[in-house]
């Protein structure tokens, strides 16, 4: 195989465990493997940069996609930033409260979230970022509250269609689990910021890998020449990639790797 591939990597349950949070070594020997050749190594998550954990960012990655495409960096260059208006955050936020929704924001500013008013996932996520060192604020009437995309669960007695309707100009809204929405800017996703950088690159379809376990990474995984998904993916996603391998904690991203001879 020719060197110099264009490698897309989810971080959650792609990279890195969700529930150990605990890189296994065969994924660390095949990145760095995969650098060695040549091939080119981008992050492409919903995570904002600012909260990709630092044990991430320790491995060889070219490049970042962040906040499902709102932040484009390469070799340390941001190449691009979308985030939201003062007035749009706004609206999101008293929306969210007048439809009884529990939001998490998230941006290169930090994590934001009423945090005496909301569920306990989202106090959970905001809780382990603030340990992992991002700025974390607790309350969204601050003056300066700003974010690039957000999270959102129902609360009791919410209204999450009107919620999403009412948001649907500015949002395109992607189910997860425990009733999770994620909600990406319109215009930008996973997919369309590959596409920026296969562009910016001038590299064809063909030589494009992606790797990812989620919903949101079905946009990515579909434009590029080759989409693999992790095996500890839910199941219906299956049938949406090229080719399933093992879980992550079984060494599933190094032996994908190696059955497409990125390394070997």
């Amino acid at each position: 195989m020719d060197k110099g591939k264009l490698v897309f990597f989810d971080v959650d349950g792609t990279i890195v465990p969700g529930d150990t949070h605990r890189i296994p070594d065969s994924t660390r020997r095949a990145l760095e493997q995969a650098w060695e050749r040549g091939h080119r190594l981008v992050v492409n998550t919903g995570r904002p940069y600012r909260h990709v954990e630092g044990q991430v960012r320790a491995l060889p990655f070219h490049g970042y996609i962040c906040s499902l495409g709102s932040l484009i960096l390469w070799e340390g260059r941001q190449l691009f930033h979308r985030t939201l208006s003062p007035d749009q955050c706004a609206r999101v936020r008293d929306l969210g409260r007048a439809c009884g929704m529990y939001c998490l924001f998230e941006g290169e500013t930090g994590v934001w979230c009423d945090l005496a008013d909301t569920c306990q996932l989202a106090r959970q996520e905001f809780a382990w970022l603030e340990k992992n060192g991002v700025p974390a604020f607790s309350n969204t009437d601050r003056p300066d509250f700003q974010f690039d995309k957000f999270v959102t669960w129902p609360g009791p007695g919410a209204d999450p269609e009107k919620f999403c309707r009412r948001l649907s100009a500015l949002f395109q809204f992607i189910p997860r689990e425990n009733h999770m929405l994620e909600a990406a800017p319109c215009g930008l996703s996973k997919a369309e910021g590959m596409r920026y950088l296969m562009e910016h690159m001038g590299v064809d379809r063909q030589d494009v890998y992606a790797f990812g376990d989620g919903p949101n990474d079905l946009d990515m995984l579909a434009l590029a020449g080759t989409g693999i998904l992790m095996g500890n993916a839910p199941q219906e996603l299956w049938p949406r990639a090229d080719y399933v391998t093992a879980r992550l904690e079984d060494d599933g991203l190094c032996r994908a790797m190696e059955h497409f001879g990125l390394i070997g």
